[in-house]
């Protein structure tokens, strides 16, 4: 009969090792939806920032002459509106970098089963995990296979590099399997949330969309230009020469 305290052990292992795939899995999606967020920044959202632009300048024109405090309270909102979309349309880097390698996945996976903040054995160990998994991600993103593997040989080397076994010596392998199923519940859900975003849903939409031979984006570029269209003649009408 094999011991308990081993079925533990690798019951342990077992969960570290979907902690890191689910981890991978999650920052694959990030991948993938900041490329698709890019596309859709430059074919959609620039067309429907200009769009909230003319309707903040129509919104503060009808202030303007009703003089009603609900209209300039509306005019307000709208540009503030406008002004966060043509920010968000900033922030989206031009170029990003390819969806990550089958080998990438391998390594951020090895990485995420060493250094996840979920198997800090304290406070000081999960800050000082957090910022490598803030690092392990910016490299993954960008694709960059020898920052992640320096990652690992710096996590190694450091105090909490064998956080994991000592954790399980000092509290027991029973506790640690228990805290380790919970950290897989939150990563899983962290993981569903991102799943089941709006822009995951719309990327969703587009690909279904590719599949039966449309372009979901031109789509909705087209209607982006007609409001724009609209909301230029209407501030046309409303500034008369």
């Amino acid at each position: 009969m094999i011991p308990a305290v081993e079925v533990e052990h690798v019951e342990a292992g077992r969960l570290r090792d979907r902690l890191a795939e689910i981890e991978a899995e999650h920052a694959a999606l990030d991948a993938e939806l900041a490329i698709f967020h890019a596309e859709y920044a430059r074919r959609v959202l620039a067309v429907l920032a200009e769009v909230q632009e003319l309707e903040a300048r129509i919104l503060a024109r009808v202030a303007q002459t009703s003089g009603a405090a609900t209209d300039a309270e509306a005019a307000r909102e709208a540009q503030s509106r406008a002004r966060r979309t043509t920010s968000d349309v900033r922030a989206v880097p031009a170029a990003p970098g390819p969806p990550p390698t089958a080998d990438l996945k391998r390594l951020f996976r090895d990485a995420a089963k060493r250094m996840h903040p979920d198997l800090a054995p304290d406070d000081d160990a999960r800050g000082h995990a957090e910022a490598f998994m803030k690092r392990l991600n910016e490299s993954y993103r960008a694709g960059d296979g020898e920052a992640i593997a320096d990652l690992i040989r710096q996590w190694a080397s450091s105090p909490y590099g064998g956080a994991d076994d000592a954790e399980i010596r000092r509290v027991g392998a029973a506790r640690r399997v228990a805290g380790l199923a919970a950290a897989v519940e939150r990563a899983q859900r962290r993981l569903d949330e991102a799943r089941t975003s709006e822009l995951a849903d719309l990327m969703e939409r587009t690909m279904a969309a590719a599949a039966a031979g449309r372009d979901h984006l031109a789509e909705l570029r087209a209607g982006a230009e007609a409001a724009l269209a609209a909301a230029r003649s209407r501030l046309t009408d409303l500034n008369p020469t």
